[in-house]
């Protein structure tokens, strides 16, 4: 399983490359939507390490 970390680094990677002006727009789009799933994901797996700790597990 990915990092909260890891998926951040995703995230902004994607965000890069739908930047390039070469692409077309529904790439960029792609890109975007793909770059906003990765920060849901790190988001979540921070909450989740809160509730483990929370929990003592």
């Amino acid at each position: 399983m990915p990092t909260a970390e890891q998926c951040k680094a995703y995230a902004a990677e994607y965000k890069a490359l739908a930047a390039d002006q070469t692409n077309s727009a529904r790439r960029s789009s792609m890109l975007r939507s793909i770059s906003r799933s990765w920060t849901a994901l790190a988001n979540q797996l921070d909450a989740l390490v809160v509730i483990v700790k929370e929990e003592g597990k």
